[in-house]
């Protein structure tokens, strides 16, 4: 890694969105009405937080999917988290302090793009809602279409710095789950900040986080320990 990151990565939900209760909420719903039991907190943890919906489905259904049925059943699943999102507006809102976080990277010529296990609709859904266009290119986007492992695995993060043309021991990455530090490590990202929205700082240490934050309030501390500034 050269001495200042040169591009960031953002996970979105958990991290850029701290959608927890309605992303759990959802799955749970849903998981619950096609295998007819409760789903244990741990392997909710371990199953579902930073994993693509054909893994999470593939193990809870005890069996290999295709790629229609996993698009089938996850969108099935997003409408009811979409709706609990719209039916709960005074919560729709970005972590604390990222806009102003993302306009500084932007005013740098910091190139960022996100990396989801979220699927197309719900990407576009989250454009929609927080108007993401001011600062990323939709067409950078790294979503679950179905082509890639998804997290642990590194691909999602390799092509994500491939789309903003740096190279990814050159970029910063923001992740909240396990599974998704996991997979910017695999893929050699040259700094993992944890965001602390469902896990605490020593689990997000523990599991490979070079430094953890609760919130992007202290962008000036991001920005000068390990981007600097370019004007």
């Amino acid at each position: 890694m050269t001495d200042r990151i040169q591009g960031v990565i953002f996970d979105f939900n958990g991290t850029m969105f701290f959608d927890g209760e309605f992303h759990e909420q959802a799955w749970r719903m849903y998981l619950e009405q096609v295998t007819g039991r409760k789903i244990k907190d741990a392997e909710f943890q371990e199953y579902v937080h930073g994993r693509n919906a054909g893994d999470s489905l593939s193990y809870f259904l005890d069996r290999e999917l295709t790629r229609e049925e996993i698009a089938a059943f996850e969108e099935e699943k997003e409408v009811i988290y979409r709706r609990l999102c719209l039916d709960c507006p005074e919560k729709l809102y970005l972590a604390g302090g990222l806009p102003e976080f993302l306009d500084a990277l932007v005013e740098n010529g910091i190139p960022v793009t996100i990396a989801t296990a979220a699927g197309w609709n719900n990407v576009q859904f989250f454009f929609r809602q927080f108007g993401l266009e001011r600062w990323f290119d939709p067409g950078q986007v790294v979503f679950n279409d179905g082509t890639l492992p998804g997290k642990p695995e590194p691909d999602v993060y390799l092509r994500a710095s491939e789309n903003i043309r740096v190279s990814i021991q050159n970029c910063m990455v923001f992740e909240d789950a396990r599974s998704g530090i996991e997979a910017a490590r695999r893929a050699g990202a040259g700094i993992i900040i944890g965001v602390a929205s469902m896990l605490d700082a020593s689990a997000l240490l523990s599991c490979g986080a070079t430094a953890v934050i609760e919130d992007y309030h202290d962008r000036e501390s991001l920005l000068s320990e390990y981007i600097g500034r370019r004007k």
